[in-house]
């Protein structure tokens, strides 16, 4: 884990040993890149990367003065610049650095960074990384406010004026859905695996939850705003800000129940992680169906491990989204529930270890985790 502090140095954190170490100093602006790299903007304006903890630095320098950056799956950088022109740069570790004029609005990226899309009041313009690629407008009726890209990129959840959230194809660029809410948005924000999307309404502080699988609005509860929070943890846990402490509750319990407070903990940073301690149980979500378990798991042979990318309650949702991974040459397939109260998984694999698993996992440019044949959770 990386984090920028106040000084202006990049710190690494391993989670394992609890060591903290410097691993780059004088930052102004730093991303990871969906294959976990670090990038880092310097205070003169040189893109760093660092390199099994070496630092390298790209050749060229940011032309403008960057408001944030984000890395891409092809190892380059985007940076927003500041300026009354808003401007997105493209730049390559040896390549010379391209502008890309674009429209205001919110902007978002896609998790590979090979779209930016802004959301132009009257549409949704997509902006591509690739110089070959033109922008392409989607028209939007309502005003649009905000925008964000599902975890696999193949979906645009859009925030307007009116009382919904709009749902766009990201290849054919028509509307799936409009999933209705309580009233207007102004903010959105997702878990890692597609499953929820807390929405921020304009008139209040407080957090409406959607449950993408069900294509609907699910609950609400009163809460601040911050980088942080709110945000859902594994299991399906929303953690909010109540005062001077930290709550968690059940999203899939009617009422969103309270399950744990961290007393104090409001003045703290926040950030749910896919990680537990060796030694402890794993959380229950790293499976939460017995529909991994084939007819031989209880004859001591070695289980084929997957990598699940994503889960719904929509298996139609789940099958178009296994089907694009598997155009795109990945072993993608969609395990349906044990249970009536359980999620239709999607995951690539088998494969024969954790190993292989967590390497191929490195690789596929999205957010995943390893589950294991015949793994279940407890009822």
């Amino acid at each position: 884990m990386f984090l920028l502090d106040p000084k202006r140095n990049v710190l690494s954190l391993d989670l394992e040993t609890r060591r903290v170490g410097t691993a780059l100093g004088g930052v102004r602006h730093a991303a990871v890149g969906p294959d976990g790299a670090l990038y880092a903007v310097d205070t003169g304006n040189t893109v760093i990367q660092l390199v099994r903890r070496t630092p390298v630095r790209f050749r060229s320098k940011l032309q403008g003065e960057p408001e944030a950056i984000y890395a891409t799956s092809e190892g380059n950088v985007l940076a927003e610049l500041a300026g009354d022109h808003p401007t997105l740069e493209v730049l390559g570790s040896d390549q010379q650095p391209r502008s890309i004029p674009i429209t205001a609005g919110e902007i978002a990226t896609s998790f590979l960074g090979d779209l930016v899309a802004v959301a132009a009041d009257s549409a949704v313009v997509l902006y591509s990384s690739d110089p070959k690629r033109q922008p392409l407008s989607i028209p939007v009726a309502g005003h649009a406010r905000a925008v964000m890209f599902s975890p696999s990129g193949h979906r645009l959840y859009v925030a307007r004026d009116r009382s919904d959230v709009l749902v766009l194809d990201r290849f054919g660029h028509g509307v799936l859905a409009e999933i209705d809410l309580p009233g207007p948005a102004r903010a959105l924000r997702g878990d890692a695996y597609g499953q929820w999307l807390l929405v921020r309404p304009i008139a209040a502080d407080s957090v409406w939850v959607i449950d993408v699988g069900l294509g609907k609005f699910v609950g609400g509860t009163a809460t601040k705003w911050d980088d942080d929070l709110p945000s859902v943890a594994e299991p399906a846990t929303l953690l909010i800000r109540r005062g001077r402490d930290v709550v968690a509750l059940d999203l899939r319990a009617g009422g969103f129940p309270e399950t744990g407070r961290a007393t104090g903990g409001a003045a703290d940073l926040w950030l749910p992680v896919s990680w537990h301690p060796d030694g402890e149980s794993p959380l229950p979500t790293a499976a939460d169906s017995a529909a991994l378990a084939g007819p031989g798991d209880s004859t001591g042979r070695a289980r084929p491990v997957y990598l699940q990318v994503s889960s719904s309650q929509n298996p139609e949702w789940a099958r178009e989204l296994a089907g694009r991974l598997r155009s795109a040459g990945l072993p993608a397939s969609v395990l349906p529930p044990a249970r009536r109260d359980e999620a239709h998984r999607v995951v690539i694999g088998p494969y024969a270890g954790r190993e292989q698993a967590e390497e191929a996992g490195r690789k596929i440019g999205m957010p995943s985790f390893v589950v294991t044949a015949g793994d279940s959770l407890p009822r």
